[in-house]
């Protein structure tokens, strides 16, 4: 492999984690029939899951999310991102064992809990990680990673959870945490937290690797660039205070409360486009819509242009710009979901359908394509650039915990829209939020291709940016 694709290679491997995290989020659809199939084919409790503990089940999945951005914060400014990332598959390897050993439904609401905190926890650690290693000529494309590595974990359960057993699929699950831990193990730490702990040499040594230079002069400028970041990070004494002293400045600062803004309102649309509820619920959403393919491949099919159209956002985001992408994209899952909420209007009025069967699935492919072409892996890009590097921490620690917040907010509302109004009106509801979230790129999103950290910075405090 040659040198200069050094960068790439640690971010693929870092990414390998959020394979775990797809898991997680797939993990309900293939499993919820299982569980809730009145025959007990393949459930271990031997009793049928009821409303009641499905909620639950929910509930403590968001619960744990919560907590897992939280510590993995901690871990990472203690004992660096790469071992808090490190780490993320011993948090996967106990959730999945859970789910093999658990003999009750109490025990299974438990192992959720486990599995969410441990996606909550690897969504900071890999965002935390890769903004560390990332050099301006990579980093829109490293910060789309993740929603590659997270829709190949979403098609392993697609592909797999309806074909084997309930014990099998969660083997297959744990088996991909054990593949990442043996081989991140080879990655180097980030060059950020080596020069906060005054290991220049290793610093120079890990930038050199990363950027494929052959001399410590090429990555010099790179490197006095680190220590003023870290200067800012440590610039007060004991880590209460400086967490305090961060925090202030991101909700005071104009710049940074603009970052801030951003990412939150990003994360916001991105979780209340109902991505996750539809990838959880997809194979009971085909059932309803008595979609012509069948749940099980519609499901498979759905999957596979997840990953698919996920793949191709590296390519052209530093080409295009990230404002471009996420308003083409926006529309366009407007529109999808539109089309969807009025096939399931005619459905509720009786109306024939026959000849329109396959207008679920074309409008589901159509979301989830342009959803994980465009704002999936966009909005976490920006979310990883846009942060000043001393207060990137604390402000991707909030934009975690909102994403897992709004994901249950529109989990649960769609829910009780679904159960008062119809799956018209649910759909409805989101398509509506795509062209808020539309508005909200147009206007208040800045672009920063071809800007470099500092020039971001800039632009956040409204000084417009001049290149000579």
């Amino acid at each position: 492999m040659h040198w200069r694709y050094c960068e790439l290679l640690a971010g693929a491997v870092a990414n390998l984690a959020t394979v775990s995290y797809g898991c997680g989020i797939a993990w309900l659809s293939p499993v919820i029939l299982k569980l809730t199939d009145v025959e007990l084919r393949d459930n271990p409790f031997d009793v049928v899951l009821s409303e009641r503990d499905q909620m639950w089940i929910e509930a403590a999945f968001a619960l744990g999310g919560l907590a897992g951005p939280v510590l993995a914060c901690w871990i990472a400014q203690h004992k660096g991102p790469r071992l808090a990332l490190l780490l993320s598959s011993v948090l996967y390897i106990v959730a999945w064992l859970l789910f093999m050993i658990v003999g009750s439904v109490s025990l299974l609401i438990v192992a959720r809990t486990v599995l969410g905190l441990a996606n909550g926890y690897v969504l900071l650690a890999v965002t935390l990680y890769i903004g560390e290693i990332a050099s301006d000529r990579y980093r829109g494309a490293l910060g789309c990673f993740i929603q590659i590595g997270t829709t190949l974990g979403i098609l392993l359960v697609y592909c797999s959870g309806p074909f084997v057993s309930y014990l099998a699929l969660q083997a297959i699950c744990c088996g991909v945490p054990i593949l990442f831990g043996t081989v991140f193990l080879y990655m180097p730490e980030t060059p950020h937290f080596l020069v906060q702990r005054g290991h220049n040499q290793r610093a120079v040594e890990t930038l050199m690797f990363l950027r494929g230079a052959r001399q410590a002069a090429e990555v010099a400028a790179e490197l006095t660039e680190i220590g003023e970041y870290v200067k800012r990070r440590e610039s007060d004494d004991g880590v209460p205070t400086r967490t305090i002293h961060h925090l202030k400045h991101l909700l005071t600062g104009r710049g940074n409360r603009m970052a801030l803004s951003i990412s939150l309102g990003l994360v916001m649309f991105q979780q209340c486009s109902g991505i996750d509820t539809i990838t959880a619920n997809s194979e009971l959403l085909f059932v309803e819509a008595d979609a012509s393919l069948g749940p099980v491949y519609g499901t498979i099919v759905l999957g596979v242009l997840q990953f698919l159209s996920s793949c191709v956002t590296p390519w052209f985001i530093d080409r295009t710009g990230r404002r471009p992408i996420l308003l083409a994209s926006s529309i366009g899952m407007a529109i999808t979901l539109g089309v969807l909420g009025t096939y399931f209007l005619l459905k509720r009025h009786a109306v024939p359908l026959a000849p329109i069967r396959w207008l679920p699935l074309a409008s589901l492919v159509g979301f989830v394509t342009l959803f994980n072409a465009g704002f999936g892996p966009v909005a976490w890009a920006i979310v990883m650039e846009i942060f000043a590097h001393e207060l990137k921490p604390i402000g991707v620690m909030l934009c975690v915990i909102g994403s897992v917040l709004f994901d249950y907010g529109i989990l649960r509302l769609i829910g009780a829209l679904i159960t008062a109004a119809g799956f018209d009106w649910a759909f409805w509801t989101l398509a509506c939020i795509c062209v808020a979230a539309c508005a909200f790129c147009w206007k208040i999103v800045i672009e920063t291709r071809d800007l470099n950290l500092i020039e971001i910075q800039q632009r956040l405090r409204g000084i417009k940016v001049v290149r000579l």
